[in-house]
């Protein structure tokens, strides 16, 4: 469990959304630890280690992971981090990524992007709202639309613990009269970075441009809020990185996962 000075600098010096302890609680169930700048959940005999320091980029991970792993003796271990140092006979690992970022404040937009913002401006109204029915009634379609691990699953189910226990998420939505389109969630609580998390829309009401108009002002609101950048996520396919790099953001850090079965420590 983090004390109040821990989750102080966890929240300054956040760069990743896994740095975010509210988030990955709520959808994982672990709790957040700080070991020697690195981030990990404990949950049982499970250990989610996060292998981007908080401060010092240059910091052993393959130590920072040894040590998470003699105080908690986890049976499991899911790993993210920039590489994956492990021997490759003892993990299971997954697709390597990238996290995209967008510099703020944004210095100009695309012209057609700029289109599809005035477009969508004129049929939908974008404001702050609160998580509710409709909101989780598109999110459990979205799931049961979508093909994805039992892993990914399991973060959307967990979007509305999320959101009832953070202070620093702000979800956008997007109205078309009284018909929800789409929603953004949009983690405000690191010094520097604003987090872009989710986009839901519906399958029944689509606006062309809707998800741009909400991109738009999730950039407004974030540079009010003084953010030197947006962390966008994952490419994760090819339409959500043209998304992405159509609002002129860039990959920036390299992301490899692993999952490790142990022999917990005696």
């Amino acid at each position: 469990m983090l004390d109040r000075e821990e989750r102080r600098l966890v929240y300054e010096h956040a760069y990743l959304p896994e740095h975010m302890p509210d988030y990955v609680e709520a959808v994982s169930g672990a709790e957040a630890h700080l070991l020697d700048d690195y981030l990990c959940f404990e949950r049982r005999n499970h250990l989610i280690f996060i292998g981007y320091p908080l401060k010092n980029k240059s910091h052993d991970t393959q130590k920072g992971y040894e040590s998470a792993c003699e105080r908690f003796r986890p049976a499991t271990v899911a790993i993210i981090a920039p590489e994956i140092w492990l021997p490759a006979q003892t993990y299971e690992a997954q697709p390597e990524d990238c996290y995209y970022r967008l510099n703020l404040p944004l210095a100009s937009i695309d012209p057609e992007v700029a289109y599809m913002v005035r477009r969508a401006d004129r049929e939908i109204k974008v404001n702050p709202g609160s998580f509710g029915k409709e909101h989780k009634g598109l999110v459990k379609g979205f799931i049961s639309g979508h093909r994805m691990s039992q892993e990914q699953t399991e973060i959307y189910k967990g979007i509305p613990r999320y959101m009832k226990r953070s202070s620093s998420t702000i979800l956008l939505e997007a109205r078309k009269e009284d018909d929800l389109v789409a929603f953004n969630i949009v983690d405000m609580g690191s010094a520097d970075y604003a987090f872009y998390l989710f986009n839901i829309r519906s399958p029944k009401v689509s606006v062309p441009g809707a998800s741009d108009l909400l991109f738009h002002e999730m950039v407004r609101l974030a540079q009010a809020e003084g953010k030197k950048a947006l962390n966008l996520g994952l490419g994760i396919h090819p339409g959500v990185r043209r998304f992405k790099e159509k609002w002129g953001a860039k990959p920036f850090l390299t992301h490899a996962s692993a999952l490790v079965t142990r022999k917990p420590l005696e």
